[in-house]
């Protein structure tokens, strides 16, 4: 037996005797004042296996986005009592550090003290600072909320020879140094790695991610976008963030009711880059006029009226189409006003087209309600199927 494998050995067993100690303090452990600080110590261990294995990106335009949010989030993490669904709640400041790591893989990871890690595959899937945000935030509170002490808690219960050592070396607030502690914190980076937190743990990291995130100034709908996406993407779920814990209609739907439990308008158009209506002003007989387009195609160009500009009309326009493709609504609400002079959604004007309208686009009115509702229609069917999970 190698020198290495001795000094293991022992310190499994010195573990296993500290171990039998923490069980007899049973949930007095958990409100330990100096957990935060023994848990940092083995994820500095962690941390360094890290960077050994794999190469961390110095992209400085990255690594700049990634730490502004990141800090923006831990800043509420270390200051504001989330309550936990696993784990605890009590915050224990930690002093966040945040990495990417050259890798294809969609998938991110926190290890015990703050350490957060994002794959370069994931900011590449990722479709705004919203759901980047909501990423980030999720590991922010497995972190806040001790999830690995407490699935180490969990797994020792089952006379896990490595999670009680490695549980026994948090408590006790191993030196760094020890060769035990070396080998453990790498044991303790794999874990974490492929994220075997269970669901109860996930759903907590969800719950908190959104309360973090809103406090933050970040829109949570990021992190809801972010989970139905990824949903649809079973080849990411079955390795990488959502490995052990599959995402699931339940989960994504937890999220939501969260969301809407907390009075936030689920605009998914603000967190990801889904079709939109938008306006643009082009030349017409040598006049800049505005006009609505969806997906590249003109639907509407308003004449101005006395009150109005056809600036203000078409923006008004713009805003009432996204708020309505932020609605739920369903392709069969979506109609063609019997007179042909506009747009209805739920039997209510959407868009009116007048005779001024559409002599700027060479059309007849009817036309080009039968345009504007058709581009609706076929964003309302996109959206729908790019959410069902």
């Amino acid at each position: 037996m190698s020198a290495r494998s001795c000094v293991f050995r022992n310190f499994i067993l010195r573990a296993a005797t500290l171990f039998t100690a923490i069980l007899i303090l049973g949930t007095a452990v958990r409100s330990e004042p100096v957990l935060g600080e023994k848990e940092a110590k083995l994820g500095q261990e962690a941390a360094a296996q890290i960077a050994k294995e794999h190469k961390l990106s110095d992209n400085a335009a990255d690594l700049k986005t990634v730490r502004e949010i990141g800090e923006r989030i831990a800043a509420v993490a270390n200051s504001k009592e989330v309550p936990a669904l696993y784990g605890s709640s009590k915050v224990t400041p930690f002093q966040y550090q945040f990495n990417i790591i050259e890798e294809p893989d969609v998938n991110a990871f926190s290890v015990p003290g703050g350490y957060i890690y994002v794959y370069r595959g994931l900011l590449d899937f990722v479709q705004s600072e919203h759901e980047l945000a909501g990423v980030i935030a999720h590991e922010i509170v497995h972190a806040a909320h001790h999830h690995m002490v407490y699935l180490l808690e969990k797994q020792a219960s089952l006379n896990n020879q490595i999670a009680i050592a490695l549980l026994a070396s948090i408590m006790s607030g191993a030196r760094a140094s020890d060769v035990g502690n070396i080998v453990l914190g790498a044991q303790l980076y794999q874990i974490a790695r492929l994220n075997g937190y269970g669901m109860q743990a996930e759903r907590d990291a969800d719950y908190g991610a959104i309360i973090y995130m809103r406090d933050a100034g970040y829109n949570p709908v990021g992190l809801l976008t972010f989970l139905e996406r990824l949903a649809k993407r079973p080849e990411m779920v079955d390795w990488g963030i959502y490995r052990s814990h599959p995402l699931d209609a339940q989960r994504v739907a937890a999220a939501k009711k969260v969301i809407q439990d907390l009075g936030i308008p689920i605009k998914r158009r603000e967190t990801t880059r889904a079709i939109k209506a938008e306006v643009k002003v082009d030349t017409v007989d040598g006049k800049e006029i505005p006009g609505v387009y969806i997906a590249g195609t003109l639907i509407y160009r308003p004449a101005a009226t006395e009150s109005k500009t056809s600036a203000d009309i078409a923006k008004e326009t713009a805003d009432a189409i996204n708020h309505v493709l932020d609605s739920n609504v369903q392709m069969y609400e979506i109609k063609t006003d019997p007179s042909g002079y506009g747009v209805l959604v739920r039997d209510k004007p959407l868009l009116v087209v007048s005779d001024a309208d559409a002599k700027l686009m060479g059309k007849t009115p009817q036309e080009v309600s039968k345009t504007a509702a058709d581009a609706i229609r076929a964003v309302v069917w996109k959206q729908i199927v790019d959410t069902v999970h």
